[in-house]
């Protein structure tokens, strides 16, 4: 986990402003994760704990470049689960609200509920031997857990399919009463 923010709203965001912030989460959890992937290989065990963000998983304004890294990671994280189950190695990402340094101004009265003690532990279980997820999400902060996932909905076929029948069953493309989570190696 390592974090900088330079945010602005995406007509004032510099190229620069992107780089930076894309350094420091996406490239920077990268090049953590190949150095320890060979030796997890090797041993034929492994557990990575990626930090994402509520601001990658559900926007947050002026965080483009953020929210882009973060959801970067979860692209890595999808990608190298099914890498590594092979050689036992378990893939996940919290995406916690805590008080630090880089939140503690802007978080006000509600940052006293926000004790950084409060992610731990979801982050040991998920770097346990005893973990058995892999490629999973999870919001956590203020003593809550709970799993973030990304779903696909029973949407529609049609192979004549234009832009009047799509819109036309918009509502049923977009209909969440049922739905496939995937992810993981053994989809």
């Amino acid at each position: 986990n390592a974090g900088i923010l330079r945010d602005a709203a995406s007509k004032n965001m510099t190229a620069a402003q992107v780089d930076a912030v894309l350094q420091v989460h996406l490239k920077g959890a990268f090049n953590v994760t190949s150095a320890a992937w060979p030796i997890m290989r090797e041993q034929n065990y492994g557990r990575i704990v990626n930090t994402t963000s509520g601001s990658g998983l559900f926007g947050n304004f002026g965080q483009a470049n953020y929210g882009a890294a973060k959801m970067g990671l979860v692209g890595m994280m999808n990608v190298l689960a099914i890498e590594g189950a092979r050689n036992g190695i378990a893939v996940n990402a919290v995406a916690p609200i805590a008080r630090t340094r880089m939140t503690e101004a802007i978080m006000g009265e509600a940052g006293e509920k926000m004790d950084p003690e409060l992610i731990t532990p979801i982050v040991v279980y998920l770097a346990h031997e005893s973990c058995d997820r892999t490629a999973h999400m999870y919001s956590v902060g203020g003593g809550k857990v709970a799993r973030v996932f990304i779903g696909v909905t029973a949407g529609i076929e049609d192979v004549a399919q234009s832009a009047e029948s799509v819109a036309k069953a918009i509502d049923q493309i977009d209909d969440t009463a049922a739905f496939v989570v995937r992810g993981g190696p053994t989809d």
